[in-house]
């Protein structure tokens, strides 16, 4: 990914801004496993000095977010197979729990919403537009999940959205086709209008699974070819 795709920082809270920037792009998969963030290049497209800059990323190196290297950089790391495959099932037992919760509370303005939002998420697919489909599929996820109304439960989601979000992009590119209908999400937003907890669970279940089968194949055909 280009640094680029970074927006310039408001006159405030700048360490609070670059993390907020870099937690967005991780979540949302805009940062690809293994890219480098250099503490200069990233400050000079922020348009703000290095040392907010160098702390925000020296926070997310003490959580193993992203890893230290020499030179004043940082990279998102790179998972294997049996690291994103743990991930997958321990995302699917918390946004499970999520999905459920939400299926029970949810409003019918709440999932308007969300009908909104996977109409987007389809044309951004069909228009080969793998950022804007990536942040779509994370406004979708985390309306589900913050219509639960469980604040703990979105901090560990959000964390293990950090750790998993690099390798979305292994879902793209994608063949661009119209698309008007994803399984997994019409049936759990079918789920939710019966508020269904158990389809809901499923659903998102199902999602979770899907995606980290196409991922640990990318993965697995990347580790194929490193040791070639």
């Amino acid at each position: 990914m280009s640094i680029g795709s970074f927006s310039a920082a408001p006159r405030k809270s700048l360490v609070g801004y670059v993390e907020e920037e870099l937690r967005n792009a991780l979540i949302e998969g805009r940062l690809e496993p293994g890219t480098r963030l250099v503490t200069k290049e990233l400050a000079d497209t922020l348009g703000m000095s290095i040392t907010p800059v160098r702390e925000a990323l020296v926070r997310f190196a003490a959580t193993g977010i992203l890893t230290a290297e020499p030179a004043q950089s940082f990279r998102v790391p790179a998972l294997n197979a049996a690291q994103y495959l743990e991930l997958s099932e321990v995302r699917k037992a918390v946004e499970g729990l999520a999905a459920a919760k939400a299926a029970i509370v949810i409003t019918a303005v709440d999932i308007a919403r969300m009908e909104q939002l996977l109409a987007d998420y389809l044309a951004a697919k069909s228009a080969g537009e793998p950022h804007a489909a990536l942040m779509k599929n994370k406004e979708f996820r985390f309306a589900l999940y913050s219509a639960a109304a469980m604040p703990t439960l979105i901090s560990v989601i959000e964390t293990l959205w950090l750790r998993a979000g690099p390798g979305f992009n292994y879902l793209y590119p994608e063949e661009r086709r119209p698309l008007t209908v994803h399984v997994n999400y019409n049936e759990l937003l079918d789920a939710l209008r019966r508020r269904s907890a158990d389809d809901a669970r499923a659903a998102i279940e199902r999602a979770i699974d899907d995606g980290a089968k196409r991922v640990l194949a990318a993965i697995n055909a990347r580790e194929s070819s490193s040791a070639a």
